[in-house]
């Protein structure tokens, strides 16, 4: 049987108890020299009390001498121990067992619970809403209420000064009379006084406290200000993005259909990665989507608890079941994939969608990566919106929208995809050969600009020569924050870049990474480029860190130039005394 418990540490911790224990026996003996009725015993006792609470036991040990006693004790503490110990080592082991067991039932409920989200990949859509919620995209929210937490703190009223008390004899003595009045009219005069007082330092305080609000307030009322402003920009920003949509904007469409693969929720680690793409004059969405290999997707049916070594073992579908449920999978997420660009897109500029799905495997001949398309889908509106998504079968349903496989999909046999990316573009414009041009005499910080722009291109396309990438410069009065556009055709590494070139002989800050941000999610490129002379800010790093952004300073634009043969030098300060 597999070694359930650690039998030796709990021993160890009763011995070490136990230690302690006997260490202390000697000074907690006590000796009993009277009797029950309080009379001095001719031969006193000693006598000490112990107990195991693990056990329950107790025991009153008594004997002639403090010796005695501690041998008596010492012996019975060691035999509990021994108990003990057997007691914890039983425990241990029994709640080891059902912690398996627990964690076992757990398991096979977890992976039952896997098999029937991805047996239901499509059906977890259907009663989903696609569409985008203008609303929930803008903000709404009311501004938060002024709040001045400083209470007034008006003085402590004076203590009034009690009037003398009047002598016995006034009625007798007009002197002592007189005197006695004059006494109140001096207390009356101080009460007043110390009164007025403390009425003027009440109003300065009232007055205080209300220049202090009255400045809060002011402060309060600008922060609303630019709070209302920036709800109405983001607002404002949103009626924008909807009203390019509606009006069958390219760039909007990509982004909108993005942000709805975005929400799209999925089995928990199945992974999947989209590049959009729209051709308006068919009016078609393509969708590159990579897809997990089938190793990624889940074969455990349940576990069972094996109890002679005390453990939980996988019990696996086999090989032909994994491969239909794998064939399954992939063909309802790219049936869930058509549904929610149909459903999400509601005007009439998308009537047609492809979706090609691409896997990275490990091509068994050579050991390396491959990645294919192995599917391959194209849809009609009208065909497919009345089609009933709840009650098909997923490969005849493929099978009647003429969708490319050439095999069972675990074999993950390539097929043509049916559309591609258009890398057309009206902003392109014709290449001018820059590179060619620069020697080691050359100081980018000073060239022109739109050469910058220009060499920058002719460095990429070296970079990706032979890959079939595609590097464009856009116009530079239509670039729309773009400088040149790459378009690598590999499903997973590929898709569309956009590259921004400044020749700047100063820090590179934050907003220009944030312009590039922008200008990818509405280009619906995959990654962007920023290619600088100068440096960039610790904030601008910080923001590219967990994004899909490359930030290309002009030490490391020397370094790449290199690379590929081309000796350059970028010298700030010779750029900066020429301006």
């Amino acid at each position: 049987m597999a070694k359930l418990v650690d039998e030796a540490g709990i021993k160890k911790n009763v011995e070490d108890r136990l230690n302690s224990e006997l260490g202390k026996l000697e000074r907690r003996v006590q000796i009993d020299e009277y009797t029950p009725s309080g009379r001095p015993r001719s031969s006193p006792f000693y006598f000490l009390h112990i107990m195991n609470s693990t056990l329950g036991k107790t025991k009153a040990v008594k004997g002639q001498t403090v010796h005695e006693v501690v041998v008596k004790a010492t012996d019975e503490l060691k035999k509990w121990a021994e108990q003990e110990a057997k007691t914890l080592v039983s425990r241990a082991a029994t709640d080891a067992k059902d912690r398996v067991k627990a964690e076992t039932e757990e398991s096979s409920e977890r992976a039952a619970r896997q098999l029937e989200e991805l047996r239901g990949v499509l059906a977890a859509t259907l009663d989903v809403d696609d569409r985008i919620d203008w609303k929930s995209l803008e903000d709404h929210r009311p501004p938060p209420p002024f709040e001045f937490r400083e209470a007034p703190n008006p003085p402590k009223a004076p203590a009034e000064i009690p009037k003398p008390k009047k002598p016995f004899f006034t009625f007798m003595v007009p002197a002592l009379k007189r005197k006695w009045e004059a006494q109140c009219r001096s207390v009356d005069e101080e009460n007043r006084r110390k009164l007025a007082e403390t009425e003027q330092k009440f109003l300065k305080e009232t007055e205080n406290w209300k220049a202090k609000r009255q400045k809060a307030k002011e402060k309060y009322d600008e922060e609303i200000a630019k709070f209302q402003a920036a709800q109405g920009a983001r607002n404002a920003a949103v009626d924008k993005f909807k009203g390019r949509f509606e009006a069958g904007d390219p760039e909007a469409i990509v982004e909108y259909v993005n942000a709805v693969f975005e929400r799209s929720t999925y089995p928990e680690d199945f992974e999947r990665e989209y590049v959009v793409a729209y051709d308006k004059p068919s009016l078609t969405i393509v969708v590159n989507v990579s897809l997990p290999p089938q190793d990624a997707i889940p074969d455990v049916v349940e576990y069972k608890y094996v109890a002679k070594s005390n453990e939980m073992k996988p019990v696996t579908m086999k090989k032909k079941e994994h491969d239909e449920l794998y064939d399954d999978v992939i063909k309802q997420v790219i049936l869930r994939t058509i549904h929610e660009v149909f459903e999400a897109v509601y005007t009439k500029h998308v009537m047609n969608v492809v979706v090609n799905g691409w896997v990275t495997s490990v091509d068994k001949a050579s050991g390396n990566d491959q990645t294919s398309c192995i599917i391959s889908v194209s849809a009609d509106r009208e065909q497919f919106e009345v089609i009933n998504l709840s009650r098909i079968d997923h490969s005849e349903c493929i099978k009647s929208l003429k969708g490319l496989i050439a095999g069972p999909l675990s074999q993950v046999a390539p097929v043509k995809p049916i559309m591609q990316l258009d890398t057309k573009d009206s902003r392109f414009v014709e290449a001018r050969a820059v590179l060619a041009e620069v020697n080691a005499s050359t100081n980018l910080a000073e060239i022109p600009w739109e050469d910058f722009e220009h060499l920058v291109r002719d460095l990429f396309e070296e970079m990706f020569a032979g890959e079939g990438v595609e590097v464009h410069v856009t116009q530079a009065s239509r670039d729309q924050g773009v400088d040149a556009v790459v378009f690598d055709p590999d499903p997973i590494r590929g898709g569309k870049y956009v590259i921004q070139a400044k020749r700047y002989t100063k820090t590179v800050g934050v907003a220009a990474v944030r312009e590039l941000y922008g200008t990818m999610i509405n280009e619906g490129a995959v990654k962007g480029i920023l290619v600088t002379t100068a440096t960039y800010g610790r904030d601008s790093r910080q923001f590219a860190k967990d994004k899909p952004i490359t930030l290309i300073d002009g030490s490391n634009l020397v370094y790449l130039l290199e690379q590929h043969g081309h000796k350059v030098r970028i010298d700030i300060e010779a750029a900066r005394a020429a301006r």
